[in-house]
């Protein structure tokens, strides 16, 4: 399967995401960017635009500590599917905490691209009760 410009446009924020590119990361989101994250994460709710740089400091804030390695930052991400504007992509999460704890769960994630950049993205996390869970440990610890 050839891989579409818009799933590229996703992957390469992907790989950015995983590098921590964060000046690259900013130049593939489209101006309108949005981000929807589901509630009972400290990052939870919606952002655009302006905003999203408020939301890229809290994620930042939660996960640098938890992800210090590649192993823990790398996504393993695939396309699921893509039509049209949207890019479905599978990955999975990773993370420890300073005590020793290890969690991962999957993700299914939908993504908008518009004008060639990144212009959206949904998040859904397969166990999104036990992440919330190792996050308020991993705070506490």
């Amino acid at each position: 399967m050839q891989e579409t410009d818009n799933e590229r446009v996703v992957m390469d924020v992907l790989v950015a995401i995983e590098r921590r590119e964060l000046e690259h990361l900013a130049q593939l989101y489209h101006p309108e960017v949005w981000f929807e994250w589901p509630p009972g994460l400290p990052y939870s709710g919606r952002f655009q635009g302006a905003s999203v740089g408020e939301m890229s400091a809290r994620v930042a804030l939660v996960w640098e500590e938890l992800q210090p390695t590649d192993g823990e930052r790398r996504l393993d991400a695939y396309v699921v599917a893509s039509h049209l504007s949207t890019v479905v992509v599978h990955y999975t999460l990773k993370g420890v905490s300073r005590a020793g704890q290890r969690f991962e769960t999957e993700i299914l994630a939908r993504y908008e691209v518009r004008d060639g950049l990144f212009a959206g993205a949904q998040m859904f996390h397969f166990d999104l009760q036990g992440l919330i869970a190792f996050l308020e440990a991993a705070a506490h610890a």
